[in-house]
This record gives structure tokens, C-alpha cells and sequence, in this order.
């Protein structure tokens, strides 16, 4: 069982060039993927997020690739002339547009038009480019294995976590469990006791005092509840030891678990039983929390 969360990083040679791969993974309810390559490797991209999505089972994982420095740029700059001079003869348009207007004159600043759209591109800088993903690859691959241990090692903790949580509950079974048969019981003894003081104000046949009888008994059995409960717990149990995705199974089984403490509460009354009723929703309701971290 993985946690949802995890880091990886990887520093090496792509393309005679010094870069980082960082591999974030967050909670989600879904796969997502969502790649930043530096400006002029586009081309990569299909093939990075390609390989992630078959990596992630849940989650969203977010890859970067920067050069060593930290710079988002990798490949060379160069200047488009004919773009600038467009942007430039434009800008002079609007300026002479407001000088004509408002009587004002404008300073057209390099700094705007170098930071237009097109007016400096970045060369691919990767040569070869399936020698250029291959390294790429590479290094990703060892980006993923680290987030991957994390995962690992977070889920395992969780796990830890569950058991102990499940020990608890399985715990407010066991004493739900042998509290039945007497809480039961009592409930007929007191129903059996009011139906004979109605009785000698209204004349009952025996035969309709045993239908109501036997109709209170099988509202009165839990077993089914108590039994499907049981078996809840021993399939999140086995759910836990398992290597593939199973967060969403896990959440269904909780969902399952606490429906099944509704029921068996809302058919016994008795003040004991519920008290452990709320107290078996609480240990649900704490591993629930924590399940959405669960791949």
C-alpha cells in the first residue's frame, strides 16, 4: 500500500547540459500529471508525462526540469529581428497615437518590447533528440524511484496507522457483540411486559401477541450487520497488504463499515450499545481522514 505523497530529484548530463528533474506527488482523487520542461524542449513532453502516467497508479505528480543553475531556460536565446521590429513599429504607432491626443510624448522601453511573444526564442539545444530523451529518461527514472520509496515508506506508516485503529474496532465489535443476545432479550422481556398491561385494558388473541413478538425479533436482528462488519474489516485488512492502487476500495469498505454501525445502532436502543456504536463511527471516521492519502 503507497501513500498518495512523495518527492524525488536528479541532477545529470542531458544534451551536454547540467539539469534537475524534481517529481512532486500530491493527494488527488485522480490520475494528473502535469510536466514544465524548459523552453525549447517541448518536444519531450509527450513522452515525460507519457512515462509518469504509466509510473502513477492515483495522484497528481508534478515533474520540472530546470538547469543545475535553477534557470527554466536551457536552450540558447536568440533574437527574432523581423518580430521585434513588428512589435516595435506597433508600439510607435501607439505612441504617436497618444502624442497626437494628449500632447504627451511616449518612450517606447526595450524592456517591453524584449519581453513580447516571439521576440526571443530559445534554440531546441537538444541535437540528437532521441539521444536527448534517452538521458532524459534516464534521470527521470531515478527521480521516480526516490518519490517512489517515499510513497512506499509513507504508506507503510499509514498502514501502521490502520492497524491500529482496526484493532480498536474490532475491539467495540467483540463487546457489541456479546452484548447482544442479553440487550435483546431484555428489549423482548420489556416489550412482553407492556403488551400485557395493554392487554388486560384491550382483549389480544395469543396468536396476534406471538405475530408482534416474532415481528420485533426480526427487527430487533443485527446479525446480518454484525456479520457483514466482521467481514469489512478483514477485507481492509487483506486490501492493506496489497501493491496496486486500492485507496478507492479502502474509502468503499469505510463507507460500507459505517453504514453498517447505523443500521446496527438504530435497531438497538440499549444506551450501552450505542455508546460503543459512537465510539466504533469515531475509529471509522479517523481512518476515513486519513484513507485519502492512500493511493
Amino acid at each position: 500500500m503507497n501513500s498518495m505523497t512523495g518527492y524525488g530529484r536528479a541532477q545529470g548530463n542531458v544534451a551536454g547540459r547540467q539539469i534537475t528533474i524534481e517529481v512532486r506527488c500530491h493527494n488527488h482523487r485522480f490520475k494528473d500529471v502535469r510536466v514544465k520542461l524548459p523552453r525549447g524542449w517541448m518536444a519531450l513532453e509527450v513522452p515525460t508525462e507519457k512515462l509518469i502516467r504509466n509510473w502513477l497508479g492515483r495522484g497528481r505528480a508534478e515533474c520540472s526540469v530546470r538547469s543545475a543553475s535553477g534557470s527554466s531556460s536551457i536552450g540558447i536565446p536568440r533574437l527574432d529581428q523581423n518580430c521585434a521590429g513588428e512589435y516595435l513599429r506597433t508600439y510607435q504607432e501607439l505612441a504617436d497615437l497618444v502624442k497626437e491626443q494628449t500632447g504627451e510624448s511616449q518612450t517606447i522601453p526595450l524592456s517591453l518590447v524584449a519581453q513580447a511573444e516571439g521576440v526571443v526564442v530559445f534554440g531546441e539545444g537538444l541535437g540528437d533528440q532521441d539521444s536527448g530523451w534517452s538521458q532524459l529518461e534516464e534521470l527521470l527514472q531515478v527521480a521516480l524511484g526516490e518519490a517512489a520509496r517515499m510513497r512506499l515508506a509513507e504508506g507503510q506508516e499509514l498502514a501502521r496507522e490502520f492497524d491500529l485503529r482496526l484493532s480498536e474496532i474490532e475491539k467495540l465489535h467483540q463487546e457489541i457483540q456479546k452484548m447482544i443476545p442479553q440487550e435483546s432479550e431484555s428489549l423482548r422481556e420489556r416489550t412482553s411486559e407492556r403488551i400485557q398491561t395493554l392487554s388486560g385494558q384491550v382483549e389480544v388473541s395469543q396468536e396476534r401477541l406471538a405475530q408482534e413478538m416474532a415481528i420485533l425479533s426480526e427487527r430487533m436482528d443485527v446479525t446480518e450487520e454484525v456479520t457483514r462488519l466482521e467481514s469489512h474489516v478483514v477485507q481492509f485488512r487483506k486490501l492493506m497488504t496489497r501493491k496496486e492502487p486500492v485507496g478507492r476500495e479502502l474509502d468503499f469498505l469505510l463507507q460500507e463499515m459505517n453504514r453498517e454501525v447505523n443500521t446496527l445502532s438504530s435497531k438497538m436502543h440499549s444506551p450501552v450499545i450505542v455508546t460503543r456504536a459512537v465510539a466504533l463511527k469515531a475509529e471509522i471516521e479517523k481512518v476515513r481522514e486519513q484513507i485519502q492519502n492512500v493511493e
